[in-house]
């Protein structure tokens, strides 16, 4: 018996017999004086001993204990021998007759080494026409590797098939245990000649799609062009389905920007994990199908070094064209007097940064630099992309808020190149990666950043000007005249029936029904910013008053604005009607217009609101301390009274009457029930500090906060809404 001894071979363990480490020891030193005068000889020698220990840990996968003599032949025999390359070589040094005759030598003496030296361990399995499972290739039940061997092509892409097929439908999963069940296990001979490989040289993301390329014998830019056409096609079809989301005719582009996508995504995905990425020769051979032999190996390496080579050339033309623009600037610059005195100072700090340990911080640092410029510049995109669609979407509404030439051009202005810029910026990248079109002239580059800087400044320009027209905040007070319900409680409901503005639609905008404007025809909008505030009267009798809000450029203007707001209430018995909203037309455009009804509610009278009340949609927008924006829907009560529910006035404020004990109540006290420790009567049921309930109590029944406003009754009215006893007239 051989004495077997366990070597290190290119960063794997192979146990090996001592005869046949000597046979392979022998071969490699033929290997180093056959290219001992090849220009990157390490790096060839490297990869055929990579290739070398990839065929050992095939043969071991196998079963084989160890690496015999025979092994070892076998590799030669397929990599080829120095002598027989140097043979083929001399023949065509002879002529081209000759040439022909040594490579038949070649050929002759390769098949022959292979035919005497392969042996049983190298044998070729079953014939093409039978189907098994590989015993010797497996990952669970060696399917996926006899379907590749039977069809000649990767197991890896067997292997993805079968996922993708998982996690599409799940028939993937049947297929394989019908497989599993019904088709033998045996050993068989590999006979892929072209592998899936991921490439290392010509790469985008991973590498997928030229891999792919090189595999199926098609262009890069197919592949490419195929996974990107989801993202393409989203980014024309966004704005059009907004405006034909419900029509048949946009159903391609969803179908290709949905299930479709979301597939390629998936399979791109399955592939950049499962497929490896070709790294050394002998995988870049396979990838292209060729012959793994020494002379090949040594062609690609030589290819790659020649195509270093020249990027590197290349790079460094471009580096010294900078370099020569940048010195002569330089030059310029550094003849003043004050550039003299701080090179003199700074000369110690830039001997100090050249040194190795500031290279290699400046190295960490400009990776992670463009990690966060990378992140960053991903979220802006996005962002761009949700503004550029949203925009799309307001332009709708910008008759009702643009006023004049120079706001709408500078809206559209913003639209078109501040977000559509960076968009055409990103489909041009997208397209010259896919079809690896590169150009030395960067005239493209600087025409967009041109374009987007004056799309930014256009913006900023809009938004100023829009924000002086929202400066200033004022009011208009009006007291509106009840007629006293005869037992004395009152109803306040939002009128439907009679409510006729011809509105096209109640969602125009496909928001939901929190949003304060809910319909749109081609004149006007519908707001419905409007809240009520319960207060204590001062009398026996209820009082309403109704205050307009809007802003404007300044106070006079804005008092104008909300002076137009139409806003009439109608009373029906004990029933108050008030409008759905008010309607602003494009003459008076959208200032932040707002509606606020304070109800005086006496002691001991009763009152209650509506379910259509909640439908109201108050929200103020407010400069905080710190310079920026907030946005409440607050409704700021002085007290909280929830709609649908008969409340009745306290001393205390308004409490729920169901909450409240009938007897008691009967007798004029307002006692509530056992259990019920609803005190601040907000709905919270939780029991409030008394403190709090006494400061609520010190609260002013005639004042309220409105939006940054302190308003107060006014005596006597500015103007009078009479409402008759008994009309049904409609908003």
């Amino acid at each position: 018996m051989k004495k077997v001894i366990n070597i290190n071979f290119q960063g794997r363990v192979v146990p090996i017999e001592e005869t046949a480490y000597e046979i392979l020891k022998q071969y490699i030193e033929s290997l180093r004086r056959y290219f001992a005068n090849e220009e990157g000889r390490d790096e060839i020698i490297n990869d055929i001993e990579s290739r070398i220990a990839e065929l050992f840990s095939e043969r071991l996968k196998k079963g084989s204990t160890c690496i015999t003599d025979e092994d070892v032949q076998a590799v030669m025999a397929s990599m080829g021998r120095p002598e027989d390359f140097e043979e083929a070589e001399a023949g065509t040094n002879g002529g081209s007759q000759s040439a022909g005759t040594g490579a038949g030598q070649q050929q002759s003496a390769g098949q022959q080494q292979s035919q005497s030296t392969g042996g049983a361990a190298y044998s070729s399995g079953p014939a093409r026409g039978k189907l098994v499972r590989n015993a010797d290739d497996k990952i669970i039940a060696g399917v996926c590797s006899g379907l590749a061997n039977y069809f000649h092509i990767d197991p890896v892409v067997m292997r993805i098939i079968f996922v993708v097929l998982l996690f599409t439908g799940g028939s993937g999963f049947l297929v394989y245990l019908i497989l599993w069940v019904a088709v033998p296990s045996q050993s068989v001979q590999s006979n892929i000649t072209k592998r899936l490989y991921r490439s290392s040289d010509d790469k985008v993301i991973a590498g997928v799609c030229a891999g792919l390329a090189a595999y199926l014998n098609i262009n890069t830019w197919v592949p490419r062009l195929i996974f990107a056409l989801p993202l393409i096609i989203g980014l024309f079809s966004g704005p059009f389905n907004w405006w034909f989301g419900d029509g048949d005719f946009w159903l391609g582009p969803k179908i290709v920007t949905g299930s479709l996508g979301s597939t390629l995504f998936v399979t791109y995905i399955v592939l950049w994990i499962a497929v490896p990425i070709a790294f050394t020769a002998a995988e870049k051979l396979e990838m292209r199908g060729e012959r793994v032999d020494l002379n090949s190996i040594r062609d690609t390496v030589k290819e790659d070094l020649e195509s270093f080579r020249s990027k590197a050339q290349n790079w460094g033309n471009e580096v010294k064209q900078s370099a020569q623009q940048m010195g002569n600037q330089a030059r310029q610059f550094a003849q003043s007097e004050r550039v003299k005195t701080f090179s003199t100072e700074a000369s110690t700090t830039a001997r100090t940064a050249g040194s190795g340990i500031a290279h290699i911080i400046g190295v960490l640092f400009k990776a992670f630099f463009l990690f966060i410029v990378g992140v960053v510049a991903l979220a802006f995109f996005g962002v761009l992309m949700a503004l550029l669609f949203g925009g799309v979407q307001v332009m709708a509404f910008k008759e009702f808020l643009l006023e004049g030439f120079w706001q709408n051009s500078l809206a559209w202005l913003s639209v078109f190149l501040f977000l559509g810029v960076p968009v055409i910026a990103l489909i041009t990248w997208l397209i010259r990666r896919i079809m690896g079109v590169r150009s030395r002239n960067h005239y493209l580059g600087y025409v967009f950043g041109t374009l987007w800087f004056i799309g930014i400044v256009c913006a900023a320009l809009l938004t100023g000007s829009i924000l002086r027209s929202f400066k200033s905040r004022n009011f208009l007070e009006e007291n509106v005249a009840l007629v006293q319900p005869a037992h004395g409680k009152l109803l306040l409901d939002v009128t439907t029936s009679t409510f006729n503005y011809r509105y096209y639609s109640n969602d125009w905008f496909d928001w939901d029904n929190d949003w304060p404007l809910f319909g749109e025809n081609l004149d006007s909008i519908l707001l419905n910013t409007v809240r009520i505030d319960v207060v204590k009267s001062n009398d026996n009798d209820f009082h309403l008053a109704k205050v307009k809000f809007s802003r404007g450029n300044d106070p006079v203007i804005a008092r104008n604005t909300a002076e137009k707001i139409s806003f009439p209430i109608t009373q029906t018995d004990s029933v108050v009607y008030l409008p759905k909203g008010f309607s602003i037309s494009k003459n008076e455009r959208y200032r932040a217009q707002q509606v606020l009804l304070i109800l005086q509610v006496p002691v001991g009278k009763r009152f209650t609101f509506d379910k259509s009340i909640s439908k109201y949609n108050w929200f103020d927008v407010r400069y905080n301390r710190h310079g920026g924006i907030d946005i409440s829907d607050n409704w700021d009560r002085t007290y909280w009274v929830e709609s649908g529910n008969e409340y009745i006035m306290t001393p205390d404020g308004p409490k729920q009457v169901e909450k409240l004990d009938p007897e008691a109540l009967q007798r004029g006290e307002y006692k509530e029930r056992e259990g019920d420790k609803d005190h601040d009567n907000d709905g919270d049921n939780d029991d409030e500090d008394r403190s709090d309930r006494s400061e609520r109590r010190k609260r002013s029944t005639t004042t309220d906060t409105t939006g940054g406003y302190r308003y107060h009754k006014q005596t006597p009215a500015k103007k009078t809404d009479s409402v008759p006893a008994k009309s049904s007239a409609s908003v």
